[in-house]
């Protein structure tokens, strides 16, 4: 009988010093900041880039185009010709302009003259009103035919002008819409001229994120081109019509401008949502963070303790909202101060010791 005591006391010890030790057992586990959760959502977007300063030129006059001095692609300089029209027919306007207002100059100074001579005469009683009154009615005829052709001339002039093509600014010719010997009718883009430099993003965002971004906001934007390199840029520009989609237009600005960056490459914007701007009025968690029991739905926050390297494990209550791709919506039970556990809660218990994995 003393036997049987003794081992049964042996056993007791032995399993009371294994409850002993499993209690001190320390779980590593995988956490989560809430701050994370509810101060940034990042959200990808496709643009292309585009000139900041882009534009469809054209001639101001109709006429054959004669010559196309540079090739697509080329860089040009402000101020360089790009193009010119058959002349002819307007060279000759504006000798026939010249040549009018001439005769009418020639006729104006000979009725100024007669005017100037009568209006003596008839200051010292030699000449008749009637003839005062019909030299100054020739004189202002000639001066208003004098005024007409000098208007005349300068509309040739501009015309004959106009069969020029010049750039308007430093920039490239991205694409060329005619040819040479071509008829060409005024106002009919003949290329698109792009500026060198300031090369934007332009993207579309959903209706239901375009009043949670602003302007001056930066973003990250990477190029297909350029593999694993991001750049830096803001929010520039923001578009209050949507036209027919419920897309809304957002022009982006590069905030470090490269030449090997072309119009109309491709690539993939990061916008942060923050928690001014975030997607979301609640917290949200991982889906995988919240345990459901007959008690209701909770989570377990994390705890710290006198030792720094360990945390105990508390559960608490929470209030779902919705699921979302990103995990549950978390109407009331946590704040953005707030760690929790986000996997193995079946393992969890209130209280328990944990040490938190370095991700």
């Amino acid at each position: 009988m003393k036997l049987y005591q003794g081992i049964l006391l042996a056993f007791l010890f032995v399993a009371c010093n294994r409850k002993e030790d499993a209690k001190e057992v320390i779980r590593p586990v995988y956490y989560k900041k809430i701050a994370e959760s509810a101060t940034a959502q990042t959200r990808n977007f496709a643009g292309v880039s585009q000139a900041k300063n882009e534009a469809r030129l054209s001639f101001k006059v109709g006429g054959t185009l004669e010559k196309r001095f540079f090739k697509l692609g080329e860089r040009v300089k402000e101020g360089e010709l790009l193009a010119y029209l058959d002349s002819e027919d307007y060279e000759i306007n504006y000798d026939k302009a010249f040549s009018s207002k001439k005769n009418a100059e020639v006729q104006l100074t000979a009725a100024k003259s007669s005017f100037e001579r009568i209006e003596n005469l008839y200051g010292n009683n030699n000449a008749s009103l009637n003839d005062f009154e019909k030299a100054k009615a020739q004189y202002e005829s000639a001066l208003a035919m004098f005024n007409i052709s000098k208007a005349q001339l300068i509309a040739s002039e501009n015309q004959l002008s106009y069969t020029k093509l010049y750039a308007p600014y430093s920039g490239s010719i991205s694409n060329i819409l005619a040819q040479e010997n071509e008829m060409i009718g005024p106002g009919m883009p003949i290329l698109i001229f792009s500026s060198a430099k300031d090369i934007e993003i332009k993207t579309f965002i959903p209706e239901n994120l375009i009043q949670q971004i602003a302007i001056g906001q930066k973003v990250k934007v990477q190029f297909s081109a350029f593999e694993g390199k991001y750049f830096d840029g803001e929010i520039s520009e923001l578009g209050l019509s949507s036209g027919r989609s419920s897309s809304y237009p957002l022009i982006i600005k590069l905030l470090e401008q490269s030449p090997q960056i072309l119009s109309g490459m491709a690539c993939t914007i990061e916008i942060v949502f923050n928690k001014e701007t975030k997607s979301s009025e609640y917290i949200i968690v991982p889906a995988d963070a919240v345990a459901h029991d007959e008690g209701g739905d909770f989570v377990y926050v994390l705890k710290k303790t006198e030792d720094k390297a360990i945390y105990l494990a508390e559960r608490r209550s929470v209030v779902l909202g919705k699921l979302l791709p990103k995990g549950y919506e978390i109407k009331e039970g946590l704040n953005t101060e707030d760690s929790i556990i986000t996997a193995g809660l079946s393992f969890m218990y209130d209280g328990r010791k944990v040490s938190l994995v370095k991700k």
